[in-house]
């Protein structure tokens, strides 16, 4: 599924850009989602790190697009923006932001669908390399890549990343299923870990991280088969 967010004041304009992306959706044969925002500051109200794109109009009385891609930024490095622009001069600045593209007003459905073609094979990419992990009130997406190792306690699932912790209900199955092919490994019963935090084996136990190390015990039950995987992992080195 490709989820996206259209932050865009005119209302012809956001139910254009709605009746596109469903019938992009409908020829391409894959689902979309999307959430439709009037304005800037809507979207960042109620923004969470679950979009993979989004259609950003530039200019919003209220928040214009380039401060909402300020924003945004500063909790999202992964979302793809582009931005709605009559003017193409406007939309070079958004490249600061990372911007990943820019579409020209009036937005015609030749064009539209030629820019979605290259999106969406950048989204799926992004997608290969992230979770979705619903909690009480929030649905994260994070990079398997940011996760330093996953912490079963009870019914509940730590996700120790590099921005912090993220706790949500669950069970070790459930985070081996979501982090399956990403080079995970259990240490024990207890702990999922990324191979690509791995500083060393020492003995029984693992060193994960540099600016912050945190040791885990390794079980005699899984000593071998962990220790195995990480040294293919790092190419037998």
């Amino acid at each position: 599924m490709l989820r996206v967010a259209v932050a865009e004041d005119q209302l012809d304009s956001r139910e254009k850009l709605a009746g596109f992306l469903s019938r992009y959706q409908e020829e391409g044969g894959f689902e979309i989602s999307y959430d439709l925002f009037a304005d800037g500051s809507e979207l960042i109200k109620h923004y969470q790190k679950q979009y993979d794109v989004i259609l950003l109009d530039i200019e919003m009385p209220q928040m214009d697009g380039m401060k909402t891609a300020e924003l945004i930024r500063e909790q999202d490095n992964d979302v793809i923006l582009v931005f709605i622009t009559n003017v193409a001069q406007y939309a070079v600045k958004g490249y600061e932001y990372q911007a990943y593209d820019y579409i020209l007003k009036p937005v015609e459905y030749d064009v539209f669908m030629f820019k979605m073609q290259r999106i969406v094979t950048l989204a799926k990419q992004n997608q290969d390399n992230s979770i979705i992990i619903n909690g009480n009130d929030r649905v994260y997406k994070i990079r398997c890549s940011d996760i330093i190792f996953a912490e079963v306690i009870g019914h509940h699932v730590i996700y120790h990343t590099i921005d912090g912790d993220i706790e949500v209900y669950g069970s070790m199955k459930s985070a081996e299923e979501k982090l399956e092919g990403q080079n995970f490994s259990k240490c024990n019963s207890c702990y999922l870990v990324n191979f690509r935090h791995v500083q060393v084996i020492n003995g029984n136990s693992v060193v994960l991280g540099k600016d912050k190390p945190v040791e885990l015990a390794i079980s005699r039950s899984r000593k071998k088969e962990f220790t195995e995987a990480v040294i293919r992992y790092f190419g037998g080195i």
